[in-house]
């Protein structure tokens, strides 16, 4: 080896090393501080994440920047005013806006009193806008006005109306009087007769049966599990039918009052719709009567060039196959089809005989005038029965007109008419044929609200019927004209109701004296 090689690399070892010495000495003296942060070596490959990088744990939090509203405002100079003691006026001399209440559901009672015990006296609509000029005690009814004229009493909850403006806090608490009671021989104190008289209705197929009176007091419950609720000619009972699950079920009666609820017939196999007879001594009902129930599965096979001979209509084929010699097997289950007749029982002893009627009859209605004639939903429109000799003819032929119900004198039917989509009312003429439409929703409703089930007043001149044209069923009243259509109740009573109508025709009310 060559000596001068081995000097001169020798040196740079010990130059090497006497370096690394001094940095070594270096880096602890700048550590012997005990407040001294400790640092972070950082790669500088930039391989490091964020929590890799060089931090301090008494390090300030950086503050982020919030985002200028959209759009951002142009700055446009402008000379501040300067206020004098004199140019600010105290709050005490401020005077408060005057606080407004507006009507958000489709329509809204507007009452007497504050309360739903206090007569109606007007209807207010969506968007209707009122001076608050008051408030009851508890802060949840107030009384409204429009300009100088002073209207009533409307719900101030929030389902209802919005209030507009200041507060209630500077509105003045106002004490009313007692609603109007009703006295022991049925008229109200105020001297009127109870001429509106009172509902009786289900809340819905197999739901609750109440009674209520007109203006929205008495809500009574009677019973439940009802279905398809009529009144007596002499308004003292209802039928009704209650089913026992889905295959049989039973004819009740109760007093109007909910005292006397008995069974007239049972084991009659779904019973629906019953109707009184002039007199009150009969009923007559639909059921369902032979037909299709519970079809099984049934299977064929077809020879070679055999013709396949399955029913052409209302079956679900379920397999299908051909062999290599071209025979066919095939599978196939009927759809249930349900007959439904009708069926006459004596209320007294309940005794009972079927009638003549078609292989699908519906929703019997018995005309109030003529015991002899029966009109019912039938296969291709309404049919007039005469029970006397059971012959049967057409009244209508349009398949969409069901649940008639006669007016009390029996002039006219008033009907649940299938409108494309949704359902609406008509009356029809029975001396001239003449049909009404009463309900038709704005050509811009989406979707199109239903109207069903009407219900005669006992003078004849008015219908009660059920909507959802609120967004929810609720039961409405029109004249017969189908003029001046409005809420039954206050919204807070319809919410309570929780109706429901499904589309199976069912009658739900009752209009009695």
């Amino acid at each position: 080896m060559d000596f001068r090689f081995w000097i001169c690399n020798n040196n740079k070892v010990k130059l090497l090393a006497v370096t690394i010495l001094l940095i070594g000495l270096t880096l602890t003296a700048c550590t012997t501080g005990n407040n001294a942060p400790t640092p972070t070596i950082v790669p500088l490959d930039g391989s490091a994440t964020a929590q890799s990088r060089l931090q301090f744990d008494d390090a300030p939090p950086t503050a982020t920047r919030l985002p200028p509203p959209s759009p951002t405002p142009t700055q446009t100079p402008m000379s501040m005013p300067i206020l004098t003691p004199e140019a600010v006026t105290p709050d005490s001399q401020i005077s408060a806006v005057q606080p407004q209440a507006e009507v958000i559901v489709a329509a809204l009672n507007v009452r007497q009193g504050p309360g739903v015990d206090y007569p109606i006296v007007a209807v207010a609509y969506a968007g209707d806008v009122f001076d608050v000029v008051g408030v009851n005690a508890l802060g949840d009814w107030l009384k409204v006005a429009a300009g100088d004229d002073n209207l009533g009493w409307i719900s101030g909850q929030n389902p209802y109306t919005r209030l507009l403006g200041s507060g209630l806090d500077n509105v003045s608490v106002v004490q009313s009087p007692p609603p109007p009671s009703i006295s022991a021989e049925g008229g109200k104190a105020n001297g009127t007769t109870d001429s509106d008289g009172k509902l009786i209705f289900m809340t819905g197929s197999g739901g609750e049966l109440y009674t209520v009176n007109i203006d929205g007091s008495d809500l009574r419950r009677l019973t439940g599990g009802v279905i398809d609720p009529v009144v007596s000619p002499d308004g003292r009972q209802a039928a009704f039918t209650r089913w026992d699950g889905a295959e049989f079920g039973v004819l009740y009666v109760i007093n109007v009052d909910g005292s006397g609820e008995r069974s007239i017939l049972g084991d009659i196999r779904q019973p629906k719709s019953p109707t009184w007879s002039p007199d009150g001594r009969k009923i007559i009902l639909s059921f369902q009567h032979g037909g299709l129930r519970d079809p099984e599965e049934e299977c064929k096979h077809f020879g070679p060039g055999q013709k396949l001979q399955i029913p052409r209509s209302r079956v679900k084929i379920t397999k299908f196959g051909v062999s290599s010699d071209g025979s066919v097997n095939v599978c196939f289950i009927r759809f249930e089809d349900l007959h439904w007749g009708l069926r006459q029982v004596d209320v007294l002893t309940g005794a009972f005989e079927d009638l003549s009627s078609d292989t699908y009859t519906y929703n019997p209605s018995w005309d109030p005038q003529n015991p002899w004639r029966v009109v019912y939903d039938g296969e291709w429109g309404l049919v007039q029965l005469d029970i006397t000799n059971g012959k049967r003819w057409f009244l209508t032929e349009d398949l969409r007109d069901s649940g008639p119900v006669f007016s009390p004198d029996g002039k006219k039917l008033a009907l649940t008419y299938k409108q494309h989509d949704h359902w609406e009312v008509y009356t029809l003429d029975l001396e001239t044929g003449v049909r009404q439409r009463l309900t038709k929703p704005s050509i811009l409703a989406d979707p199109q609200y239903s109207s069903a089930a009407p219900a005669w007043s006992p003078d004849g001149l008015r219908l009660a019927f059920v909507t959802d044209r609120a967004g929810q069923w609720e039961i409405w009243v029109m004249n017969v004209d189908g003029s001046n259509q409005r809420p039954l109740f206050a919204p807070e009573i319809q919410t309570r109701l929780n109706l429901e109508y499904r589309g199976f025709n069912e009658r739900m009310l009752n209009w009695i004296d």
